[in-house]
């Protein structure tokens, strides 16, 4: 199970409001030195208000978001056979794994297979950071992210918005056939990256 979150980073560590205005210092001191380990360029961008009323939650369902994600990587491997369902855990494709531990080398998706949070800011670079809970992951950029999804409908489902609306629907239960999951997945998504860019916030996934 996955949930894609959109709003101030202290809202997606804390259990509730009142936490969130305790974390609220702490996150912006963890910012701060994000700020300071990256090129001016992007530093500058990094830049998105904490105390934002927006908090909203979209869900993937059981498989979507691993489903977009090996989706995306067999949609541009054309020299392999794309699985037909999900697995349990995307390490248990031999394939995906490979590719993992190698940063999945030149991809078209980049931000997509390696990320589980996003930031304001265009920029075509990952980085690997602690997270203000001390888990460390690549944390991409929110604009380059969704470049990249709306690439992968380009070049795949060639859909549309009433299209990605009713995908919402799409049930994505453990074991799910990996096109109805990477749709669920790819409208969850797609949904969280609009509310995102809209207001300015991170956009992080939740893996429970």
């Amino acid at each position: 199970m996955a949930t894609a979150f959109v709003g101030p980073m202290s809202r997606f560590f804390a259990r509730s409001p009142e936490e969130a205005a305790q974390l609220r210092h702490g996150v912006e001191a963890w910012r701060a030195d994000l700020r300071g380990a990256v090129a001016e360029k992007i530093s500058a961008q990094l830049v998105w208000d904490e105390g934002s009323a927006v908090a909203r939650s979209f869900d993937f369902g059981e498989s979507g978001w691993m489903g977009l994600r090996l989706f995306a990587f067999y949609a541009e491997r054309s020299d392999l056979e794309m699985p037909d369902t999900v697995p349990g855990l995307l390490e248990l494709d031999a394939e995906w794994r490979a590719a993992h531990d190698t940063k999945f080398g030149k991809t078209l998706y980049g931000q997509l297979l390696a990320c589980r949070g996003w930031l304001p800011g265009d920029f075509p670079v990952t980085i690997k950071a602690p997270l203000p809970d001390g888990e460390t992951a690549e944390i991409g950029s929110l604009k380059a992210m969704a470049d990249q999804l709306k690439f992968l409908n380009q070049r795949t489902f060639q859909a549309d918005a009433c299209e990605f609306a009713n995908w919402l629907e799409v049930p994505a239960p453990a074991g799910a056939g990996i096109i109805d999951a990477a749709r669920r997945g790819y409208a969850a998504l797609e949904a969280a990256a609009g509310l995102a860019l809209r207001e300015g916030l991170p956009l992080l996934v939740r893996e429970v």
